[in-house]
């Protein structure tokens, strides 16, 4: 059997939830796929750090060649006309035009359907037709929860009555694992180190996320001001982990509206190595996105042992259970109260981080490649 894997984004320098999932999801397949199946990775340029660090079985394909833009239409498809694999994983959301009859993909989310004004026209419509694609053609789909699972079927099965109706027994839920620097206990002076390396002083509430709507961003702001209005003894700050998004606009006016703009940090994107620590030295996480396929800060923030508050209403629930706080993302107010609780009841805090801990236990990258790969090679 011959595996393909589109690894492009996996190799983004810059990794966020889809990047990420893509690299971690790869990784553990190493230790999964067995060694009588050679596995492709497929990428537009070398495979760089542990990503290129390949098992006896497994090699690289850089398609290189013009033109640079729509890789994976262009490149990848001709790719599959020449020497198509037996299965074709697409850990991204678009799967080349020209494909193998037996293609899997991850489809993280149908945000762009729900919140439409969240994302760019080209955004929204190039999404949505990628997930729909997928969900009408493709051999077999794989989704993070059984939110986006649902998600899927409500959005595309009442559409058609033939053939291309969606099958749900084709769509497989796999939740994500995390990476296990998070539930590495960090020491102070890493903490110390890390938080002076950025300007971040504590105590602080930690936002990760792009700086955008659909990640509320906004209401994050404007709840740590009614925060600090309600506790004047603390000298709270807010960091905000993200690159700018859609709608960044409104969260530089945000910040510019709130009487303690000087004690908001927007250090951008931040790695791994250093995110361990902003997590473990926060006092809670504000995560009140207004529409989540998984949620991967909200299972980071729990194996960090920090509390963590998110919005209500789309998978976060799923995933977090009963170990975080849940809002109405459209109410700062409410995620106000719930920053007030976790900053004052120190028996409350404690048992939210104990929950957490506990909670993201459940979640290992090894576990979701074992169930990768039960889809791929049935």
């Amino acid at each position: 059997m011959i595996l393909g894997i589109d690894a492009s984004r996996a190799n983004h320098e810059h990794k966020t939830g889809v990047e990420w999932y893509s690299f971690h999801i790869i990784e553990a397949l190493k230790r999964v796929v067995p060694k009588d199946v050679h596995v492709r990775l497929y990428a537009d340029t070398k495979l760089s750090g542990p990503l290129g660090d390949l098992p006896d079985n497994w090699t690289e394909k850089v398609l290189s060649w013009p033109p640079r833009r729509l890789w994976t239409h262009l490149r990848l498809s001709t790719e599959m006309v020449q020497s198509p694999p037996d299965v074709l994983f697409v850990p991204a959301h678009v799967p080349p035009l020209i494909h193998p009859p037996r293609t899997v993909m991850t489809v993280h989310d149908v945000a762009a359907a729900r919140f439409p004004e969240t994302y760019s026209a080209f955004e929204r419509r190039y999404s949505l037709a990628a997930a729909r694609y997928a969900v009408r053609r493709l051999w077999r789909i794989v989704t993070p929860s059984e939110f986006t699972k649902k998600e899927l079927l409500d959005l595309f099965a009442e559409r058609r009555a033939d053939s291309l109706q969606p099958d749900r027994d084709n769509i497989f839920v796999v939740p994500h694992g995390y990476d296990r620097r998070y539930d590495m206990p960090g020491a102070q002076t890493e903490i110390r180190r890390v938080l002076s390396v950025y300007g971040i002083y504590p105590p602080y509430l930690l936002s990760v996320g792009r700086l955008e709507r659909k990640k509320n961003t906004v209401a994050t702001v404007r709840a740590f001001t009614q925060i600090q209005d309600r506790l004047p003894g603390e000298n709270l700050h807010l960091v905000l982990v993200g690159s700018p998004g859609y709608g960044y606009e409104e969260v530089v006016s945000a910040i510019a509206e709130s009487p303690y703009r000087d004690r908001i940090a927007t250090p951008g994107w931040v790695g791994a190595e250093n995110l361990a620590a902003l997590y473990q030295g926060a006092a809670a996480v504000l995560f009140p996105s207004l529409y989540e396929g998984f949620g991967l800060p909200l299972l980071e923030a729990m194996a960090s042992g920090t509390p963590v508050i998110a919005g209500a209403g789309s998978s976060l629930e799923e995933v977090g259970g009963a170990a975080a706080l849940y809002v109405a993302p459209g109410d700062p107010a409410a995620l106000c109260a719930a920053g007030v609780r976790l900053l004052t009841d120190a028996a409350f805090n404690r048992l939210c981080r104990e929950r957490g801990l506990a909670h993201a236990r459940q979640f290992s990258w090894d576990r979701a490649a074992r169930h990768t790969w039960q889809v791929l090679a049935a």
